[in-house]
C-alpha cells in the first residue's frame, strides 16, 4: 500500500474516532509499520500516545490524552461498530468528572472500569474490574463514562477530597444531570460513617452545603 492509499484508509478509520486511529487498526488495514513511520516523518500523522496517532489535519482537543488512552485499551476495535458494554472500558471517578466538566477536578490518574479483566503497566492509568449497568453510563467526548450520580459515589468511595466531591455534585445538580436525587442522597448518606461522620449526620447535606 502506497502513502496516498494509506492516508485514505486511515482517514476513513479516524473519521469515526475524532481524527485518531491505533497502530493495530492500521495494521488490520494493511498499513505497515514503516509506512506509518514515513507518514509521521512527513507530518501526515502525529503520534499522540503509545500506539495511537492523530491525522495531521485533525484538530487537537481538550480530551485528547483521555481519548487516546481509551482507544489504546482496546486497540483493535472496529470503528463505527458498537461494542457490548461489558467489553468496553468506561471512564470513572475523577476522569469521568473531568470529561463531563463537573467540579474543579483533574482527570489524572486516568481511571477506567471494565467488566473484563484488563491490565496495563503504564504509569498514570488505573483499570478496575467492575460490572457496570447501562443506566450508570453516559457518553462524554465520544467515549463512555460513569453517570454523574455514579461518579459522585465513586469519588466518595475512593477517598477523594470532599470539597472537590461537593463541587462535582453541585455542578451535576445545577445542570439537572441527576435523575434520582433522593436515591443518590440515600446512597451518599450510607457512606457517611466511612468518611468519619457521626451516625446521625448527613453526608449528602454536607456536600450539598459545600458545593
Amino acid at each position: 500500500m502506497n502513502s496516498l492509499e494509506a492516508i485514505k484508509a486511515l482517514n476513513d478509520v479516524s473519521a469515526y474516532q475524532r481524527g485518531m486511529f491505533t497502530s493495530a487498526q492500521a495494521r488490520r488495514l494493511g498499513v505497515e509499520r514503516y509506512t506509518l513511520s514515513r507518514l509521521e516523518k512527513g507530518g501526515f500523522i502525529e503520534r499522540v500516545a503509545r500506539g495511537v496517532y492523530r491525522m495531521g489535519g485533525a484538530p487537537s482537543m481538550r480530551e485528547e490524552d483521555v481519548y487516546a488512552t481509551w482507544l489504546s485499551l482496546v486497540p483493535d476495535r472496529e470503528p463505527g461498530v458498537s461494542r457490548a458494554l461489558e467489553r468496553t472500558p468506561v471512564a470513572m471517578g475523577a476522569t469521568s468528572a473531568w470529561l463531563q466538566e463537573l467540579g474543579e477536578i483533574g482527570p489524572e490518574p486516568l481511571e477506567f472500569c471494565c467488566s473484563l479483566r484488563k491490565q496495563t503497566q503504564r504509569r498514570g492509568i488505573v483499570i478496575r474490574k467492575r460490572l457496570i449497568n447501562a443506566v450508570d453510563v453516559v457518553y462524554a467526548a465520544g467515549m463512555p463514562a460513569t453517570s454523574p450520580a455514579r461518579t459522585v459515589l465513586d469519588l466518595v468511595d475512593g477517598g477523594e477530597d470532599l470539597s472537590l466531591v461537593a463541587g462535582v455534585l453541585g455542578d451535576a445538580l445545577a445542570r439537572g444531570l441527576v435523575v434520582d436525587i433522593e436515591g443518590l442522597a440515600s446512597e451518599i448518606d450510607r457512606r457517611g460513617r466511612k468518611v468519619g461522620l457521626p451516625r446521625d449526620a448527613s453526608l449528602y447535606a454536607l456536600l450539598e452545603k459545600g458545593r
